[in-house]
C-alpha cells in the first residue's frame, strides 16, 4: 500500500532489496500509465520508505484511491537488465 501526500509532495512505502539479491534495483511507481515517482539506486540489504514524487505529478492525482503499480527495474554490473517486475500495489492520495 502506497500514500501519497500532494501537499508534501512525497509517498510513503515500504520495499525492500533483499540482502541475498544479486542485483541492483530502481522501483517506479505507475498510476494510469504514468510514472508518478522513481525510486534511486537500490542495492542489495537496501529499503526505502518514502519517496518524492516526480516534478508536477501531485497536479495529475486528485484525492482518492487509485490502483497502482511498482514497476522493478533491474541492474547488474550498471548496466540495465532486459527484464522488470510489475507489482499490483493500492494507492491512496491525500492533499
Amino acid at each position: 500500500e502506497v500514500a501519497v501526500s500532494r501537499s508534501a509532495k512525497t509517498a510513503s512505502l515500504l520495499f525492500a532489496n533483499p540482502t541475498k539479491s544479486n542485483q541492483d534495483m530502481v522501483l517506479q511507481l505507475v498510476i494510469d500509465d504514468v510514472v508518478i515517482l522513481q525510486s534511486g539506486l537500490l542495492t542489495p540489504g537496501n529499503q526505502v520508505t518514502t519517496l518524492s514524487l516526480l516534478d508536477g505529478a501531485e497536479k495529475r492525482l486528485a484525492d482518492g484511491g487509485y490502483d497502482g503499480k511498482f514497476v522493478v527495474l533491474y541492474y547488474a554490473s550498471g548496466e540495465r537488465a532486459m527484464i522488470n517486475t510489475e507489482i499490483p500495489v493500492s494507492v491512496t492520495v491525500t492533499e
